[in-house]
Formats: C-alpha cells, sequence, structure tokens
C-alpha cells in the first residue's frame, strides 16, 4: 500500500525513533532509555500546561541525574534530532517526486519561474537575452557554525538511501526487515561517534570538508539543473559557477594564509581531474562504436591522428588497441591527457577549454552520424560538468581585512605573491578576486591594487561594506574608485564589470536585523543607479549567513526582495556553515535547493517594479525607530556585555572546536566590539531568545500604521520577506526556556531589568507581526512548519534544562578538574541544541 506524503513522514520519525529507542536500550540499558523517556514526558508536560511549576519539575529531574547519566539523556536527544532532521529532508523530497506525478508545479521551481514569466507577457526573444546575462554564483565558506561531523553526514547519506528503499509499495517483508536491521546498523554507529570533535579543526580540515559536498552531490546535482534549464532556455551561457572562501579567507584567521591558499586549489583541482578521468574511462566503455557499422567524422580521425604524434609514447603502449572503435580510441588519449594534468607533465591539457574542444568535437561526430541521442547521454553530462566546474571545481576568493592591506604585514604580502602563484600555473578561473573586509574608503582598495600590482596577481577588487555607517558610505566610496583611472582600468579589463560586496552579520550586530535589511537595500539601489550611470555591469555578492539574524532565511525570497541590479539576473551569494550540510548534504535536496536559487534568480533578471509609493518613507522611519532602540539596549546599556556573557553560553562557545578561526577579531580589548558577529548570534540561539533577528523591530513596527504596514506587506516582496522571516524567528525563539538561564546571571548584572526589556521586546514584535499577517498565532499559514516546532520543543528544551545546569557547575567550579570533567557533556549540550533548531549562527 502506497502511504500519503505525510502518513510516510510519520512513518520514518517513528520508525527511527523506535530505532533509537532499541539502540539506547542496547548501549546504555532500560534504565538510560526510561531516563529519557521520563525526562522528554515532563517536558511535554511544562509545554502544555505553560506554568512555572511544571518547568520547575522539569529542572528538578535534570539535576538528580548524576553528570554522565545527563551527558548520556543529552546525546539520546542530540541524535534523535539528527534522525528527525534527516526525515524531514527526506520528506520534502518525498513531496517533490508527488507533485511532479501529480503533474502539479512545485513551488520555486523552474517550471513555475518559466510559468510566471509566460504569464506577465515575457517574450522567447526576451527570455533568450535572459539566458545570455543570467548569473548566480554559490560561494561556499567555513565560518564556525557547522557543528556536523563529515562522519556523520556520510551516515545520514546512507540513511537517506535507506529512506528511499522504504518507499517502495512493492518492498517485501523480508526486504523490510534488513532495511530496518541496516537503519539499527547506522544508528548504532552513529551512537558511538563522538559528535563533539576533540581538537579545532585545521584549515586543511575545513577545505576537505568543503570538498566532500562537491565530491559526493554538487558535480552530479549541479549540472543536472542546467541541463534542465537549458532545455527550456538554449540561450543559457553558464547560468551556475562555484566558488569558495575555504582556503582563502583570512580576516582574522590567522591558521589561513599562503600555504591554505595553494592547498585548496590544488586539492580542488585533483578532485576535479580524478573524477573527470573517471568519467571518460565509463564513458569510453559504454561508446564502443565500430566504424565498420558507423561512419565517424573525419574532424575525429584526424584529432586521433593528432594525439598519437603529440605523444607517441602513449600511442605506442596502447598499440592498435581500439583501432575501429574510433571514440574509444580518442577517450583513451583524453583519459591519458587527464593524468598527465593532474601530474602537472607537459602532455596534459593547458586548461578546461582544451577538454571541452576534444568533447565537442566528439559530440559533433555523433550527431553527424545518427549518434545524437548518444550526444546527450553521458557525453552532454560530462561536458556540462566541465564547463561548470573546470579544472579548478570552485573559484577561490581572498578575503583581507583593510586594515592588512593599509600597513601590510610579510605575510599579506605573500597572501599576494601566493594568489599570482595560483594565476600563472592554474589561470585566472582558479583564483581572481579579493574581497576587502571593513572596507571604509576608496584607499583601503587603492591599497590593494597597490600590492597586487607588486606581487604581479591580476585580481578583481571587492570592497565589502559591513557596519551600517560603511553601508551608508558605500555608494560614494565606489563614485570615488569609478574617478580613480587605474580601478576604471581594472573594471574595464573584467569586461566592465564591478563587484561590491554587502554584509549582513556585521551589520546586523552594528543596528540591528530591520536597519540591517533596510541600509543594505538602499545601498543596492544606489549602486545599481551608479552602475547605469557608469555603463558598467555591477554583481551583488551578498554576505549572507544561516540564521535571519545574519541575513538568512529562504534563499528564493531572499533574491525576490532584492531591489533591481544593473543589469538585473547578476548575483552572488555565501553559502555559510551549517546552512552547507542542510542544503546541500543529500542528493536530490541540493538540486532542489538550487534550483530555487536559480528560479529566482531568473525572475530578477525581470525585476518586479520599483518599491510601492510611499514604501522608502515608511521604512526610513521604521528602521530608525528599530536602530534607536537596538543600540540603546545593545551598545549604550552599561549592563548589557556582562548580562549577555552570563545569560548566554558565549565564552563556553568559543571551546567548542566548530572551525579554524578565533570568535573575536585579533586586537581588541572592548569585548563586544571585538566579538565575532558569528558567536553572538549562536550564543544567543543556544539560550533560545535568538534576539539579534528581532531585537528593535517590536518598537519599530508598533509605532507604524497598521494599515499601512499590510499595503506594504502586500506589494513589497521587501518588506514581506523581512516580515516572514521575523515571524520564523518569532516562532522558533521561546522565551520561558531562556529565562531559565537567568539564575546564571549576577545580581549586580541586573538580570530582571534587563530580561523584562527583553521580553516587552518580544510581545511587541510577536503582536504587530500578527497585526501585519492577520493572524490569531505565529506561522497559522505555514501549518507544517507550526507543527515541526511544535513538536521539536519537548525534545529540545530538556536539552536547554541541561544546559544550564552544566554552566552552573562549569562556572562554580573550583578546580580544572571539575572543569574538564563538565566540559565535554556542555559541548554536547551546544551542538546538540544546534542540531536541534537546525541553526547556529
Amino acid at each position: 500500500m502506497t502511504l500519503g506524503p505525510e502518513a510516510a513522514l510519520r512513518r520514518d520519525v517513528r520508525l527511527l525513533g523506535e530505532t533509537l529507542g532499541r539502540v539506547l536500550v542496547e548501549q546504555g540499558g532500560k534504565r538510560l532509555l526510561a531516563d529519557e523517556e521520563r525526562i522528554r514526558e515532563l517536558s511535554r508536560r511544562a509545554r502544555a500546561s505553560g506554568r512555572a511549576r511544571a518547568r520547575g519539575r522539569l529542572g528538578e529531574a535534570v539535576v538528580s541525574l548524576p553528570l554522565e547519566r545527563q551527558a548520556e539523556v543529552l546525546r539520546a536527544f542530540s541524535l534523535y534530532f539528527q534522525l528527525v532532521n534527516l526525515a524531514e529532508q527526506h520528506h520534502r523530497l518525498r513531496r517533490r517526486r508527488q507533485y511532479e506525478h501529480e503533474q502539479r508545479t512545485p513551488r520555486e521551481s523552474l517550471t513555475e519561474a518559466f510559468a510566471r514569466l509566460e504569464r506577465a507577457g515575457v517574450t522567447r526573444r526576451q527570455l533568450a537575452a535572459a539566458g545570455r546575462r543570467l548569473s548566480l554564483e554559490l560561494v561556499l565558506t567555513a565560518h564556525p557554525t557547522e557543528a556536523t561531523r563529515r562522519t556523520v553526514l556520510q551516515a545520514q547519506l546512507r540513511l537517506d538511501r535507506l529512506l528511499a528503499r522504504l518507499d517502495d509499495p512493492a518492498l517485501s517483508r523480508s526486504a523490510r526487515e534488513e532495511i530496518e536491521s541496516e537503519l539499527a546498523e547506522e544508528v548504532t554507529a552513529l551512537w558511538q561517534t563522538d559528535e563533539v570533535r576533540s581538537h579545532r579543526p585545521r584549515v586543511v580540515d575545513e577545505i576537505r570538508h568543503g570538498l566532500w559536498f562537491f565530491e559526493q552531490i554538487l558535480l552530479d546535482d549541479a549540472p543536472s539543473l542546467v541541463g534542465d534549464l537549458r532545455r527550456r532556455l538554449p540561450s543559457a551561457q553558464t547560468p551556475l559557477r562555484f566558488g569558495s572562501w575555504i582556503g582563502g579567507d583570512q580576516d582574522g584567521n590567522p591558521a589561513a594564509g599562503p600555504r591554505t591558499i595553494a592547498e585548496a586549489v590544488s586539492r580542488a583541482r585533483a578532485l576535479a581531474l580524478a573524477r573527470y578521468r573517471t568519467e571518460v574511462r565509463e564513458l569510453a566503455a559504454s561508446l564502443g562504436i565500430a566504424d565498420t557499422l558507423v561512419d565517424v567524422s573525419p574532424e575525429l580521425r584526424a584529432s586521433i591522428a593528432k594525439d598519437e604524434r603529440a605523444m607517441p609514447a602513449y600511442a605506442a603502449r596502447i598499440g592498435r588497441t581500439n583501432e575501429d572503435e574510433p571514440y574509444r580510441r580518442k577517450l583513451s588519449f583524453v583519459w591519458y591527457r587527464l593524468g598527465e594534468t593532474l601530474a602537472g607533465r607537459a602532455d596534459g591539457y593547458g586548461g578546461a577549454p582544451e577538454l571541452l574542444a576534444d568533447l565537442e568535437l566528439i559530440d559533433r561526430s555523433l550527431r553527424a552520424n545518427r549518434g545524437a541521442r548518444l550526444a546527450d547521454g553521458r557525453l552532454a553530462a560530462l561536458r556540462r560538468r566541465v564547463e561548470l566546474f573546470g579544472f579548478h571545481l570552485a573559484k577561490l576568493d581572498v578575503r583581507l581585512h583593510a586594515r592588512e592591506l593599509r600597513r601590510p604585514s610579510p605575510r599579506t604580502r605573500r597572501t599576494f605573491a601566493a594568489a599570482a602563484d595560483v594565476q600563472r600555473r592554474y589561470g585566472e578561473e582558479a583564483l581572481d578576486t579579493l574581497v576587502i573586509s571593513g572596507t571604509e574608503s576608496g584607499d583601503d582598495v587603492t591599497a590593494a591594487l597597490d600590492l597586487a600590482r607588486e606581487a604581479g596577481a591580476r585580481l578583481s577588487l571587492v570592497p565589502l561594506f559591513e557596519t551600517i555607517d560603511d553601508l551608508r558610505a558605500a555608494p560614494r566610496i565606489v563614485e570615488e574608485l569609478l574617478g580613480d583611472r587605474r580601478l576604471v582600468r581594472l573594471v574595464e579589463r573584467r569586461g566592465r564589470r564591478l563587484e561590491v560586496m554587502v554584509g549582513y552579520s556585521d551589520s546586523g550586530k552594528d543596528g540591528g536585523y530591520l536597519t540591517a535589511q533596510w541600509e543594505i537595500y538602499r545601498a543596492q539601489e544606489e549602486l545599481a543607479r551608479l552602475a547605469a550611470r557608469h555603463r558598467i555591469e555591477l554583481t551583488i555578492f551578498h554576505g549572507r549567513g544561516g540564521s535571519a539574524g545574519r541575513g538568512g532565511g529562504p534563499t528564493h525570497a531572499a533574491i525576490l526582495a532584492q531591489p533591481p541590479g544593473h543589469p538585473p539576473g547578476r548575483l552572488k551569494i555565501t553559502e555559510q556553515g551549517e546552512t552547507i550540510s542542510f542544503k546541500y548534504g543529500l542528493p536530490g535536496l541540493a538540486s532542489r535547493n538550487l534550483e530555487a536559487a536559480l528560479a529566482a534568480t531568473l525572475l530578477a533578471t525581470f525585476p518586479h517594479a520599483d518599491a510601492p509609493r510611499g514604501a522608502h518613507e515608511t521604512l526610513g522611519k521604521l528602521s530608525e525607530r528599530a536602530h534607536s532602540e537596538y543600540r540603546a539596549f545593545v551598545w549604550e546599556e552599561p549592563s548589557f556585555a556582562p548580562f549577555f556573557r552570563a545569560f548566554t553560553p558565549i565564552d563556553e562557545v568559543s571551546m567548542l572546536a566548530l572551525g579554524s578561526r578565533p570568535s573575536r577579531r585579533p586586537g581588541g580589548d572592548d569585548f563586544l566590539r571585538s566579538l565575532r558577529a558569528i558567536p553572538w548570534v549562536f550564543a544567543w540561539t543556544q539560550n533560545r531568545c535568538l534576539l539579534p533577528a528581532w531585537f528593535g523591530c517590536g518598537t519599530a513596527l508598533a509605532d507604524g500604521s497598521v494599515k499601512e504596514l499590510r499595503r506594504l506587506y502586500r506589494s513589497f516582496p521587501f518588506f514581506r520577506s523581512l516580515v516572514e522571516n521575523l515571524e520564523m524567528t518569532l516562532a522558533k525563539s521561546s522565551l520561558e526556556i531562556a529565562r531559565g538561564y537567568l539564575p546564571l546571571v549576577p545580581a549586580d548584572a541586573e538580570p530582571e531589568r534587563l530580561f523584562k526589556a527583553i521580553a516587552t521586546e518580544h510581545e511587541r514584535a510577536a503582536s504587530s507581526v500578527l497585526a501585519i499577517v492577520q493572524a490569531d498565532a505565529l506561522l497559522d499559514r505555514h501549518p507544517v512548519v507550526q507543527r515541526s516546532i511544535a513538536l521539536r520543543n519537548p525534545y529540545v528544551d530538556p536539552m536547554n534544562a541541561i544546559q544550564v545546569e552544566l554552566l552552573k557547575r562549569y562556572r562554580a567550579a573550583d578546580d580544572e578538574a571539575e572543569r574538564e570533567l563538565v566540559r565535554r557533556p556542555l559541548l554536547r549540550s551546544i551542538a546538540g541544541i544546534a542540531a536541534a533548531l537546525r541553526n547556529t549562527g
């Protein structure tokens, strides 16, 4: 019997939960399962009643557990969430398949995008023009928010395949039992795998971690998506590219530098070339076409003869092998040349265009001789893969802070030399961009230009504007740069293209969520007008994080919420931390998320009308009010910093070996100012407050006209996206849980007064959002998400209760031995809550 999608999800969650229960009994005894179930039931009752007394019973039960059992219960809940997350991700793919089976148009798909454009009256000619300028680049970064180890990701891949087999309605009973046994095997292995790293990862570990997603998933899913697009839009050039900061991002990371630049590029290159070699061998095995049966083009025969002359040693080695199977013989030379390229020898390819030329030659011969279907199969997939990923896989960007350019250290100069060396060896397609964080003036960019010229590096210089003041100054600074003849020549050399980056993380920490979003929007408008005046192509590089407080949220909606670019349809976006594993950790799911981003970019090539009447004035006032409220509480309140350090596990978060980068920028004595935006958001996520994503919004929205705000919600994509992200964050937050952290705050940090301010602002924000969207409860219009959060809470709440007790014990420890005893369970609580909420920083 075929189950409906929701029933299938419930089946999977129940099966995985029951499997985990059996594993807990096998590994820790019946008492462990009993303790876990007792804590969960107390948590469920506390949630249902909403009473402090019921929550107090949960706290008492947690305190009564020995430290070792607290750690085991934490691990049980954490593993449960890994399994539930997997089931929900698998369910998204199941629903997508059902939509297609029912011939319904999936949301945020290319099918939907083309249908919308057709309804809007877009002509074929206009679509063809859009295909020629469509450009989306996704840049993977190694910011320290990824709590999932690669071992766990590999196990999740295997579990996903097992769940997929369970969806077969013809599955026999014995096969089902075998699958369930394999599920138990994987869950047992996960239980025995420590989810907390013993050592902070090195940059090379982060490089390997990032490449895993390409190796396992993106090298397959991305070319398939591009093939789908081109079947609908043949004019599309290369609409999708990948980049990486992993190994090249040196902003505040002393572990990254010239060596990691070389390491990142060489490892990516080796992975790409090895994959192509494997595919060429498989392609040769499938193309046993004999010239005794089918003609081949003279061009192909001439190419083989040329290869034999150019590579006589290899030609002698293979002798007359495949003489009458010219496609196999040609591909044997392609395979050999790829090996030589990998080894860096003279017979190798000079670059990806040469490999593409050989593959296109084979394609032409097949099509000319009744082999079009063969050309459209594996060969076409390989051609798209080479086109998308080249020999570099993902172009490496280098990032340096502006202060490192004003007074360059020897390390900074070596970085420019390393970039020049990569370009000499592998070409500019492997590395051609320097991102300048903390840009405050045009001098920061010209300083980089001088260093690049000195080293012989040909780099596109990308100013990154990160604070509210910097965003406001961005149009003036870029205008100033375009008045510098040296920069103009650089822009012209890049095809009259300019890239500017806007940072969501630091601007959010600096000025609050609403103000950061609005200033980024306004900066983009001004920059687009500037680009039009100067007749240059502008690409806005969006430095978005995973959480709403750092610009996160659904990518499709976020792209459509941006103002029109110049030209429209050119975007570059960071994919950071845990969003990489959540979006690209499973085959199919990666394709779904890539399609949503590409579909939105296609729609953005035909931008919506300008902001509705009065929008700028209204948003300007809201932003000013939100900014004032946020700054007064976070930056001007004397007790805030000590309150924050006690109320959240910010100091303990730095112990969790998440990434190679320190949690604070160097040289900062002021704790809050030197703290990076990522741990800032991470800490507020841990205690379920999520303050960076909503504080200040309540005061601003409550002061506005509800009628006007509803009008903007209906008519202004930017405001609609902002409100919906705000609603999601408020629904995920839980101030009743956050209140449990107040006993950690000393009296001189005024815990009750500051928490009252937080609670009051939270209530204002929730009430205002409900008034705007005209709903009775948060996420009423999204019942599936609403139910998912409600079902998760009874499992997350105990983890917070245990974390509070561990923080008390850790902070009160008299000696290092006691602190060390508590440290690992505490770190497990941090990793577990991050997994439960599917969000860290």
